[in-house]
């Protein structure tokens, strides 16, 4: 692994380490799935801040043998999805799929575009969206991408999300969300 690389990526989560920095995870079309450090990124002010924010795609620059953040830009930060409650539950779904489905530094450029797209889509304003729709045919979509392939049978997002459940072997997380919206 180079000790410098440049990156664009969309956040898919983000944790707490120590007590000024975060864990950042970034599915990126280049390296897929990185983890990061974001040093002082929970510091008031931190310059940082703004382009790492969760849901964001962003350009950033890393270096050292753990990538560690040393800028970063925000190319876009999906502010429909921000703005609107309805809208973050499939968006956190969707990330929790790209997170549980693939692994670490193995690129896949066509699920980074779903993603994307994905994320692009729901971000719209004038679009009228069904989030179980539009998560049914992204986690299918995905689901193939990834080489999983797809049920023969789908009657309902139940049996999208059972047999998505069964391909990552556990709960999903975000589900009670979409019920709650």
């Amino acid at each position: 692994m180079s000790k410098f690389r440049k990156a664009q990526g969309i956040i898919l989560k983000k944790q707490n380490y120590r007590e000024t920095d975060q864990i950042i995870t970034i599915w990126t079309s280049e390296f897929g799935k990185l983890r990061v450090l974001a040093r002082g990124l929970r510091k008031p002010g931190s310059k940082l801040s703004g382009a790492l924010q969760d849901l964001s795609f962003t350009q950033v620059d890393l270096a050292g043998s753990w990538p560690t953040v040393i800028s970063a830009a925000s190319l876009k930060n999906f502010r429909g999805i921000r703005s609107n409650l309805a809208k973050i539950a499939p968006a956190a779904y969707a990330c929790e799929l790209m997170l549980k489905m693939t692994a670490d530094e193995h690129p896949d450029e066509r699920a980074f575009n779903l993603l994307l797209d994905f994320l692009s889509e729901l971000d719209s304003d004038g679009t009228e969206f069904s989030a179980y729709t539009m998560i049914d045919i992204y986690a299918l979509n995905l689901s193939e991408i990834l080489g999983f392939g797809r049920p023969k049978e789908i009657s309902s997002h139940r049996d999208v999300r059972n047999f998505i459940e069964g391909v990552i072997e556990r709960a999903i997380k975000s589900e009670p969300f979409l019920f709650a919206m």
